[in-house]
């Protein structure tokens, strides 16, 4: 539902409202809600939240601008702060949270992502108050338009409309009204000091230590008998894999002093080309995995299977109740699978592949928020059917893979068949690699 309905449908403002901004919109230009909160029919904080809920992403609220980190901010350079209409706010697990004007430009998220080093993971906010944090903290002023607002953009002050719809969950889609438990809830890892070195790849990323920690687990999980035992030994084997990130600081970032003029801007960074994979059987996977000496090598493994059995494929890597994007093939937006986040605790096909026995979904994808973002990251339609298969180790699910065929018959029972031994496979190949890294 677009923003204009979404507002008319609660009562914020009235139809003839409505087609008087939209009018307005058509002769002076710019964004309806940027047009609304100029004539005084919608405040920004309610504004912020209508934005979240149109696009299916987490907001930013004033506060959260106010209160963005020193070292966050510092990430990027005035003339790209100004560029790409961003504000970032936190480091937190080599990832980057910023407000964005349009969370789902998906070029910008790609081009912050190699000026950063960390994967941006975005939240909305208006572009009025875009451009006032992006003036307060790196001296660049605001387009003229936006002059008239003045300091009212600022979130020093808490908003006070109780009657807002809840905003967006912070996987993806707004809350629902019964909420729905995650069906595979992270085990509590007890913190202790390590007790052994763990080496660390110099390019390792978020995705490797997620898989690392889930391995561990594994590997006990066969090592130990089951019960109160195996369930220590899981916390303390898990924890000495667990690798610590960077920290951000905790001081907050300064108002910079107001530059005379905004930036010159130049052309874009080329896009990076996605991977192109041959198409392998299951039984060349299944061989491939059991020679893996890498964790890059069952993944790769997994995706040139999966490139021969769908037309569009992603793999994901689940953590804290989300599955991260991490590769695809055959989809337009293949390059830009790693802006999908999908939250495991609302309902789509993902969650009905965990809570299946067999860990596997194969069937039409019903009509959902998840879905459509998904979709529209992967630049693609909606298919009539489509697969995810778990790839779990014991209890903890490590990768999602997805798949669908928009161009040959739907996968007969013996591909459905291969689907399920190559996840296995996948599997086990984890827990060799994971038990030969520990001496096992």
């Amino acid at each position: 539902m677009k923003l204009g309905e979404m507002l008319v449908r609660d009562g914020r403002i009235t139809e003839a409202q409505l087609h008087e901004a939209l009018g307005h919109q058509a002769r002076v230009g710019g964004r309806l809600g940027t047009v609304l909160v100029e004539r005084e029919l919608v405040d920004l904080d309610a504004l912020t939240v209508y934005l979240g809920l149109e696009l299916g992403i987490p907001i930013a609220t004033g506060a959260m601008l106010e209160r963005a980190k020193r070292a966050a901010v510092r990430l990027l350079t005035p003339e790209q702060a100004y560029r790409y209409k961003c504000v970032p706010l936190v480091i937190q697990d080599r990832q980057l949270i910023a407000t964005l004007e349009d969370p789902h430009d998906f070029e910008t998220l790609d081009a912050l992502a190699r000026l950063t080093g960390y994967r941006v993971i975005p939240r909305v906010a208006p572009e009025i108050r875009v451009y006032y944090y992006v003036e307060r903290y790196y001296g660049i002023p605001r387009p003229a338009r936006f002059l008239s607002f003045g300091d009212t953009p600022r979130g020093a002050v808490a908003p006070v409309d109780s009657a807002l719809p809840a905003p967006p969950l912070p996987g993806l889609p707004p809350v629902p009204i019964e909420p729905i438990n995650a069906p595979t809830p992270q085990p509590v890892i007890r913190r202790r000091r390590a007790t052994r070195n763990v080496p660390v790849d110099a390019f390792a990323d978020v995705e490797s230590q997620i898989k690392s920690v889930a391995a561990a687990e594994a590997a006990v999980e066969a090592a130990v008998p089951t019960g109160e035992s195996s369930q220590e030994d899981l916390e303390i084997e898990a924890d000495d894999l667990v690798i610590e990130l960077d920290a951000d600081s905790d001081d907050l970032a300064e108002a910079a002093p107001r530059a005379a003029e905004a930036p010159t801007l130049h052309a874009p960074t080329q896009q990076v080309p996605a991977i192109e994979y041959v198409p392998i059987s299951a039984d060349e996977a299944v061989a491939t995995m059991e020679s893996a000496s890498e964790r890059s090598d069952i993944a790769a493994a997994i995706m040139s299977y999966a490139t021969g059995l769908f037309d569009v494929a992603a793999l994901f890597v689940v953590k804290d109740n989300l599955a991260l994007g991490w590769k695809s093939t055959g989809a337009p937006g293949s390059d830009r699978i790693d802006c999908a986040l999908v939250p495991l605790d609302a309902p789509s096909m993902f969650q009905s592949a965990l809570a299946r026995e067999d860990k596997l979904f194969h069937d039409a994808p019903l009509p959902s928020t998840v879905h459509q973002y998904l979709f529209k990251v992967m630049r693609c339609s909606q298919p009539a059917r489509a697969s995810v298969a778990a790839i779990s180790i014991g209890k903890r699910v490590v990768n999602l893979l997805y798949g669908h065929r928009s161009t040959r018959p739907e996968l007969d029972d013996d591909e459905v068949a291969g689907l399920r031994r190559v996840s296995a496979a996948a599997a086990e190949a984890y827990v060799r690699l994971i038990a030969k890294s520990k001496g096992k």
